[in-house]
């Protein structure tokens, strides 16, 4: 039996072990001392309130080291994992752990954002908006890869993730609201993410849209010039006809110049 090496354990399940730990004390703590609970939350919840916030910007990374209870932790980690095998289909453990954090800030923004826009004074917790961003990095990069469910057999992955949009949109006028938001930034960002290490950015479109100008302009010159040249040997046709009946003498200067100069 060989011995333990944590170099053998793989990144996603760090990361979810990492995630369980903490969010594992923190309930802990809420059992034994509420009052040290509610002051821990109040330094590592995402507050969309700018008074509570009051400029502790390491909530956008903190927050989703929280869970409400051992069944939001548990949701968001067997997510995390499923997703991440997706993931690693394309991408190594770097662009994961991108995807992941980053996904979790850009979900945090979005719903502070968001939150402030429209009024909205709530806190956020849990790692769903950087879960959703790993999803939808797939989604951005490979939209048709095919995967195996229970009930709905063999599904491209952008139907499981329009369903995942339309459920959060829908869930913005219930409960949680906040935490929707969430999913729908880290969704956003997770898409783009995924265009992005596909190669797509705005060089590309700028020069895309380039390409078809020039195209389109090409195209238009190779119709007016096809016109002129159709213009042109209509002209010289009725000179020709006009020679054969009565004669070179018969043009004008004019034709003469022009039969002169298509020679």
């Amino acid at each position: 039996m060989g011995s333990f090496d944590i170099k053998n354990i793989t990144t996603e399940i760090k990361l979810i072990a990492a995630i369980s730990i903490v969010s594992l004390l923190v309930m802990v703590l809420r059992v034994f001392n509420v009052e040290w609970y509610r002051m821990l939350l109040e330094q590592l919840a995402l507050f969309s309130d700018f008074k509570i916030f009051n400029f502790r910007i390491w909530q956008f990374f903190t927050y989703s080291f929280l869970h409400s209870g051992v069944l939001h932790l548990l949701l968001n980690m067997v997510m995390l994992y499923f997703f991440s095998q997706l993931f690693f289909t394309f991408f190594n453990y770097r662009q994961f752990l991108k995807a992941y954090f980053l996904g979790g800030i850009a979900a945090g923004i979005f719903y502070f954002l968001i939150s402030n826009l429209v009024g909205f004074q709530s806190f956020v917790i849990g790692a769903s908006g950087a879960v959703m961003a790993v999803f939808f990095a797939v989604v951005g990069y490979r939209p048709n890869m095919r995967v195996q469910l229970i009930i709905f057999g063999n599904i491209a992955i952008y139907y499981i993730a329009l369903a995942f949009l339309c459920f959060d949109l829908f869930q913005l006028f219930f409960d949680n609201a906040g935490g929707h938001l969430a999913h729908i930034g880290g969704s956003i960002f997770g898409f783009c993410y995924g265009k992005w290490l596909g190669g797509f950015s705005l060089k590309t479109v700028k020069k895309t849209k380039a390409k078809s100008h020039l195209k389109t302009v090409h195209k238009i010159n190779q119709t007016k010039n096809k016109t002129d040249n159709n213009t042109v040997q209509k002209q010289i046709d009725l000179i020709l006809d006009k020679i054969s009946k009565s004669g070179y003498d018969s043009l004008t200067q004019e034709e003469k110049e022009f039969l002169f100069k298509q020679k």
